[in-house]
């Protein structure tokens, strides 16, 4: 049901440090597809579901200066599901879901700062919604998070990164009321490629997880899990 990044697991600092060197100021602007699949449980009897396919593009925009970083990120997707699908939590009642597609889009603002020279902190502000198909029926969870970053050269042109977070917020229904409490986790792996001073490619595994517990005592568990490629071009200043 709503997802979030949770943590906002993202390249902005890896992308940042490896081109520091270049200028004192630098704006990136990025691009990233994600085929991702979407799995979990309701938290009933016989009430698990899986994704029969799903993936989402995103779009970002990063701007560094010195050792800190700050940055936007728009993602967008749908996810199907043909047999039992993650239920709908209003703040009267649950309501069951199936066969079913849904749209998933999320909204991350970021701050970090290099406190060690391959190491970041940072924190996220994360909107995230999904609408089901059916009825039209949107569901938000926003909050605000923290987490961690690193890097480590592998060769003139690769470079490894890794980065970990966690965020909690609100669960609420189309009218903005709100229907539960929700917390997520994530960490994603990448590899990053230099093609130019001011151009990379990028790929790696990002792996989510969302609890949420909702006003009527009852919890929903899932995760999404994905892998993508992506592309990054720098502007210096």
């Amino acid at each position: 049901m709503l997802d979030k990044k949770i943590i906002i697991i993202n390249l902005f600092p890896m992308l940042f440090c490896m081109q520091n060197a270049l200028a004192d100021q630098r704006i990136t602007l990025g691009a990233k597809l994600l085929g991702a699949g979407w799995q979990g449980d309701n938290g009933a009897a016989s009430s698990s579901f899986n994704s029969d396919e799903g993936g989402q593009v995103a779009f970002s925009a990063s701007y560094a200066v010195d050792k800190f970083y700050t940055g936007i990120s728009l993602q967008n997707g749908n996810y199907t599901f043909s047999g039992t699908a993650p239920d709908q939590f209003t703040s009267s009642s649950r309501i069951a879901s199936s066969n079913v597609k849904i749209e998933h889009q999320e909204l991350d603002l970021l701050a970090g700062y290099y406190f060690w020279k391959q190491v970041s902190l940072f924190v996220d502000f994360k909107g995230v919604s999904n609408t089901w198909s059916d009825n039209s029926y949107k569901q938000n969870f926003g909050g605000l998070g923290f987490g961690i970053t690193g890097y480590t050269s592998l060769n003139k042109n690769w470079t490894g990164f890794g980065s970990a977070g966690f965020v909690g917020g609100d669960v609420k229904d189309s009218s903005k009321v709100k229907v539960g409490d929700g917390r997520s986790g994530g960490l994603e792996i990448a590899a990053i490629y230099r093609l130019t001073e001011v151009s990379t490619i990028n790929m790696g595994l990002k792996l989510r997880n969302y609890k949420f517990e909702y006003l009527d005592n009852s919890t929903q568990d899932y995760s999404i899990n994905a892998l993508f490629v992506g592309y990054n071009h720098g502007f210096s200043f």
